[in-house]
């Protein structure tokens, strides 16, 4: 599973090379407990995601990370996620009544992998370098929360599609620090582990862990927008 993921995310990526840049960078795994804020095992990834600077040598790319950034994400409406399937879930969140429509989330720089739009209750999640659609979640709003109870998504990447909106949710619209869910078959090697967290969710990616965050509490404070 680890490794469609990683060619799913790393494949125009050129932060990647940090695997065999020799830079020796810092990574440590906590326990629950004291030193960490979170109920369960997490691996710090911080020394690698916010020290690499995203890059790419395909001018392509470059030229659609630029053109994203003028766009209001409607041509995704109606896209086609490949080999699609949908996975059901639970997922809540806090909402304080302001319309949501259009543009939700736009990254800012290339360190930053995705972004998010909304149509007709429809949340749309796209890689910010490509242009891909990668999810697309479901939603009833109401004043007071946003619910998703559906996920769209390629049926090669369900086991962790919950757990992946769940996180770009909180990181990038509510500014939230917490633990992302990296594939259970992975291997336990930490500087992939960071490379692959990068790849994925670029500097907003702080604490790797192998379990599903959307069913424990998370307290993680708040980042300053």
């Amino acid at each position: 599973m680890w490794n469609r993921i990683k060619r799913w995310f790393v494949a125009n990526d050129d932060s990647d090379g940090a695997s065999n840049d020799g830079t020796e960078y810092a990574f440590r795994w906590y326990e629950p407990g004291d030193n960490n804020p979170f109920p369960i095992r997490v691996l710090d990834v911080r020394g690698l995601t916010w020290n690499v600077v995203a890059t790419t040598s395909d001018a392509k790319i470059a030229e659609s990370f630029n053109t994203q950034r003028q766009s209001d994400g409607s041509e995704y409406i109606e896209a086609k996620i490949e080999n699609a399937t949908t996975v059901e879930c639970d997922l809540v969140f806090p909402h304080n009544g302001d319309s949501l429509e259009g543009i939700v989330f736009k990254a800012d720089s290339m360190d930053v992998k995705w972004d998010i739009y909304i149509y007709g209750s429809t949340f749309l999640f796209v890689r910010s370098w490509t242009g891909q659609l990668r999810y697309r979640a479901f939603a009833k709003i109401t004043d007071t929360d946003i619910c998703i109870n559906r996920i769209e998504v390629s049926a090669d990447h369900i086991e962790t599609a919950t757990q992946s909106v769940y996180f770009i949710l909180n990181a990038h619209l509510m500014g939230k620090v917490l633990p992302h869910t990296i594939p259970r078959d992975m291997p336990d090697d930490p500087k992939k582990i960071g490379v692959l967290s990068f790849s994925m969710y670029g500097n907003r990616g702080c604490y790797a862990t192998y379990e599903d965050i959307t069913q424990i509490e998370l307290p993680g404070p708040e980042v300053e927008s």
